[in-house]
């Protein structure tokens, strides 16, 4: 399965260093998209069909992207709509979210989805002073 992981410059790649250093290795299947602030959505379309077809035109990827409503969201749900793919993600990637997906790469994208979703409520805790 691959990742594609679509987000403001330069949250994917801290993103990616942080999860390579969980593996202590280069993660192969997350192929990172860091947007800059000068890049249209369509830019972000064509930079995500350019990879996707760098990856031999997968049937079936996960996706995730930081904010909902922002460049990289947007290019990402542009590239999506073509209809190429079956996919499943989350908007609002964090490291719990995504290690969760690079650690179970090898089950169906249904089980990968539902584990990021468990893994993005259980990594959620509020801390106060009372």
């Amino acid at each position: 399965m691959y990742f594609f992981l679509v987000c403001h410059d330069p949250l994917g790649n801290a993103l990616t260093k942080a999860i390579q250093h969980s593996f202590d290795r280069t993660i192969e299947e997350l192929i990172v998209i860091d947007v800059l602030p000068t890049q249209s959505p369509e830019q972000v379309s064509h930079f995500l069909e350019l990879e996707w077809n760098k990856k031999s035109c997968p049937k079936s990827i996960v996706v995730l992207t930081d904010i909902v409503g922002a460049t990289p969201s947007n290019g990402l749900h542009l590239w999506l709509s073509k209809n190429l793919i079956n996919y499943k993600g989350i908007a609002g990637v964090n490291i719990p979210i995504l290690l969760s997906a690079i650690n179970h790469k090898g089950d169906d994208i249904n089980s990968i989805f539902n584990r990021m979703k468990k893994a993005g409520y259980d990594g959620l805790l509020e801390l106060e002073n009372s």
